[in-house]
């Protein structure tokens, strides 16, 4: 019977995994994706600004180094791929778990999924092979004509970036208010970025399934722009699908799994950390769910193995 279950392996997870090879706890981990990165997966080359010690990174590079730090734990604490949580069963002091791949024994759970799986809203009835929905490689921007619809920051962080290699960025919203910060739409027109609003698509032309050019519609006057692109980009936000959390045991409250200040659910032996939680005052960025990671694995840790009155800090490693 393994001490552990984590379950996720975005950011928060593999985190999570580290601090528990940190501690000797026997654990396993599992994803339903085909890779680990979670969220992030979605935006591989986004800079990242707010992760302490870096000035930046790219959503890839911060993935990257932190499975690099798993790996010192790779082999104690196994990580299974495409392997989905369908529920959970609570004996006396375990719990029996059941996946679509297995079924299995655990004497704790950390929950780090990230709040269910998430894909980006799409335009309704529009394929092409240049519409897309997240940047993959960054340089394929150099020297074209770019569209990118939304206002949130996705929107305007893509757009500020492949504004400093396209040709000409356009930087489309459905209305005049932004959710982006004032600063990176400021950026966006400094760089030579064109901002239109309140427009939305009203139509576009299609050969060889690539979209030659665009029209837009603006929202009160009905007055129509068409717009010659070579890509487009919307980042109308994500969907997500929603976890059964009574399958899960646990209590939830808007979607998220409560926890309390050691990070604990309504279930003895569950935890979770990361943005699938709710506590008053919880803000859904990747560096508080690291400090929710050390939070719930410490106490985890005291529960397995109350005997181990020392922390475990990352000073004593031996490399």
């Amino acid at each position: 019977m393994k001490e552990l279950l984590i379950v996720g392996a975005g950011p928060v997870g593999l985190y999570a995994a580290f601090t528990a090879g940190m501690r000797k706890i026997d654990a396993v981990m599992i994803e339903s994706a085909q890779t680990v990165g979670g969220q992030l997966n979605l935006y591989t080359e986004k800079v990242i600004y707010d992760i302490p010690g870096f000035e930046a990174l790219s959503g890839k590079e911060l993935i990257d180094k932190l499975y690099v730090q798993y790996q010192k734990y790779e082999d104690s604490i196994p990580l299974r791929l495409n392997e989905t949580l369908l529920t959970i069963d609570r004996k006396e002091d375990y719990f029996v778990i059941t996946t679509d791949k297995d079924k299995f024994e655990v004497k704790k759970i950390l929950m780090t999924h990230g709040g269910g799986k998430f894909t980006p809203r799409k335009v309704a009835g529009v394929e092409a092979k240049n519409l897309n929905y997240s940047v993959c490689d960054l340089q394929s921007y150099k020297g074209k004509k770019v569209v990118v619809f939304g206002g949130g920051d996705s929107a305007v962080d893509w757009a500020n970036a492949i504004a400093d290699i396209a040709d000409k960025v356009y930087l489309i919203h459905r209305r005049n208010e932004f959710r982006a910060h004032l600063s990176s739409l400021e950026m966006f027109e400094e760089k030579g970025g064109k901002i239109l609003t309140p427009y939305v698509l009203k139509d576009q032309v299609i050969e060889n399934e690539l979209i030659q050019s665009i029209t837009i519609e603006e929202v009160e006057t009905k007055e129509i722009i068409s717009i010659d692109v070579d890509e487009v980009l919307a980042f109308y936000g994500l969907i997500s699908t929603k976890t059964s959390y009574d399958d899960w045991l646990v209590d939830a409250e808007k979607g998220l799994i409560l926890v309390d200040t050691k990070m604990k659910t309504n279930v003895d032996g569950i935890y979770a950390c990361g943005n699938g939680i709710y506590y008053e005052g919880k803000q859904k960025m990747i560096t508080p769910g690291f400090g929710e990671a050390i939070t719930a694995l410490c106490a985890i840790n005291f529960e397995l193995h109350p005997e181990q009155k020392v922390p475990q800090y990352s000073s004593m490693m031996k490399k």
